[in-house]
């Protein structure tokens, strides 16, 4: 009986190492398959139409959250998670392009841009369907930060003289963001 198990056994072995080499053979030929003749990998953008502008990282445009999604992603991962969520955007930094307020359900997302490495456009884009990626998180804005996006926006003295109190908000600092044109 021990001469059948222990043969069993190495054919178990065997055929896992089959199995472990045909994957890792399989892995390769991909990777290579992606290669360019220079050895750098070639970045392939999503397959989503002509139609679409990237800001930041170029990103995957399947399978974005709604607000209500967001909101519950953020509830299971203590207030902070990567995730990539759609909607449409509501307006945009008329300065410099530095935010934008994307609309996603009941919900308005405030979404910064991650080390100021890029911008949206200042116009124009207001409307549209956006993707963005990158880390969604609740954020206590301060009377001056609240002031001073309401002074990029255009507010008036005294509509900012009126902002006393800060204000919780479910913030977005995105690495990537596609503008569906």
């Amino acid at each position: 009986m021990a001469v059948v198990h222990e043969r069993q056994m190495y054919f178990s072995v065997m055929n896992m190492k089959t199995l472990m080499s045909g994957t890792v053979i399989a892995l390769a030929l991909v990777l290579t398959g992606c290669a360019n003749g220079d050895g750098s990998v070639e970045q392939i953008a999503p397959v989503a139409g002509d139609n679409l502008t990237f800001y930041g990282e170029v990103i995957d445009t399947i399978g974005g959250l709604n607000g209500e999604a967001l909101k519950t992603a953020l509830s299971l991962f203590e207030g902070r998670t990567q995730v990539r969520f759609e909607g449409e955007i509501t307006a945009t930094c008329p300065k410099k392009g530095c935010w934008m307020n994307v609309a996603s359900g009941r919900d308005t997302v405030f979404v910064r841009f991650q080390d100021y490495g890029f911008f949206v456009p200042t116009e124009g884009v207001e409307g549209k369907r956006t993707i963005v990626e990158g880390e969604a998180f609740y954020d206590t804005l301060s009377v001056a930060d609240l002031r001073h996006y309401a002074q990029d926006a255009g507010a008036t003295e005294e509509e900012i003289a009126a902002i006393t109190e800060p204000e919780l908000e479910l913030a977005f600092m995105a690495t990537g963001v596609m503008i569906e044109d």
